[in-house]
């Protein structure tokens, strides 16, 4: 019987890292700057691929936990087993996810716990489900690929039974099951007080443009000085997976106000650089840590925890509940590639839940229809012929 390992005995170690490369963006190296070659030719593939860098770099990082994991139980990446996935798997279900280690933590819910305000779940201490099947998801690629390059051996990561079978694929092994995606529109009661709660023309700005323009945390942080133009009520920004590429969005024109102020206040060279900068010197452009901290600002303040992305599901969900508002007209100012994505922002908030089953209750239940049943005249006179009507 094969002897079960204690996931809790596994501390990888914190060698190789992932840095930045030319040409192909992002590189797995060891500590003494030694490239790992299988990664390269990993992406060198992807690259040809037309793949974003984000995503390569993302794809780096999951093979990184990999590698680190492999040497924790003392084998090699070409030599790892179905066994030594299925353990990956228990580790990470077990082991925190560093970046949910946040400053000041000790002053928050613990994980998973509702907020009352929001409706929303704090997130988990460990890898969410949709986390592991991702990192599995990229180490089957990977091995599929050294496999089919001769550079490694078949691939470890379990798939379908059903795939085999050529039938509807269901869950493969290992695969987590991932719950429900949970409504994450902000109600307009909710808005008020968040927007009242930022003391800073740029922070109003921001959210006022993520809310009218149901940009991605990224998109905001792609806009340039010269990428605005009030007039026609657009703003430039370079759309996920634009590979530098960049297209134009449309904004409220409250939005346009609230930037005008903030530009008004903000240091200016003249140049086309980065709209967002941090408020102190040397006024640098903002990054996704100092985006997240306008909204832990506010959420300290209000006992929320707003994301970024939640005010992108504020927008979709007025635009669907906007009955001049077509399904296309959503997908194309939600810049979704595929119709059904629509249905992740299509859920309703618990408020509205609430109000619905209210309303419900309180109409009281249609009275039955009152039938006034007659026998047919000529029935009657075959039935009783005597009989007068």
């Amino acid at each position: 019987m094969t002897e079960v390992r204690d996931i809790t005995l596994i501390s990888p170690p914190a060698s190789m890292r992932v840095q930045a490369a030319p040409m192909l963006c992002w590189l797995v190296v060891d500590d003494d700057d030694t490239v790992v070659e299988p990664i390269r030719a990993f992406m060198v593939e992807l690259a040809a691929n037309g793949t974003s860098p984000s995503t390569r770099r993302s794809y780096c990082h999951d093979l990184l936990r990999w590698w680190r994991f492999c040497r924790a139980i003392d084998t090699t990446w070409d030599a790892a087993t179905s066994i030594d996935v299925r353990d990956f798997v228990r580790w990470l279900q077990a082991k925190p996810n560093p970046q949910r280690s946040r400053s000041g933590a000790g002053s928050r819910p613990p994980a998973g716990t509702v907020n009352a305000i929001t409706g929303k779940s704090y997130l988990r201490a460990g890898y969410a489900p949709r986390t592991i099947n991702h990192a599995l998801s990229v180490l089957s690629a990977f091995y599929t690929f050294t496999y089919e390059a001769g550079l490694g051996p078949w691939n470890p990561v379990p798939g379908s039974h059903q795939e085999r079978r050529g039938v509807p694929v269901r869950r493969a092994r290992y695969r987590q099951k991932v719950p429900v995606f949970q409504p994450r529109a902000i109600s307009e009661e909710n808005l008020q007080d968040l927007f009242a709660t930022l003391g800073r023309d740029r922070d109003r700005a921001l959210v006022a443009v993520a809310l009218s323009s149901g940009a991605r945390a990224g998109e905001l942080l792609s806009m340039t000085v010269r990428g605005i133009e009030h007039g026609q009520g657009v703003v430039a920004v370079e759309p996920k997976g634009g590979m530098g590429s960049r297209i134009w969005i449309p904004a409220a024109p409250e939005s346009f106000v609230w930037i005008a102020r903030y530009l008004a206040t903000r240091p200016v060279d003249g140049t086309d650089g980065p709209l967002w900068l941090t408020l102190r010197s040397p006024h640098a452009p903002m990054d996704y840590f100092a985006l997240r901290q306008v909204l832990e600002r506010a959420n300290r303040r209000l006992g929320t925890n707003y994301t970024w992305h939640d005010f992108r599901h504020t927008f979709s969900h007025r635009i669907l509940a906007d009955d001049r508002m077509t399904l296309t007209d959503a997908q194309a100012l939600m810049r979704h590639r595929h119709l059904d994505t629509l249905n992740n922002y299509a859920a309703a908030r618990l408020d509205e839940l609430v109000t619905a089953l209210h309303r419900h209750l309180a109409t009281p239940p249609p009275e039955p229809p009152r039938t006034n049943i007659r026998y047919d005249a000529d029935d009657l006179a075959v039935l009783f012929p005597g009989l007068q009507q």
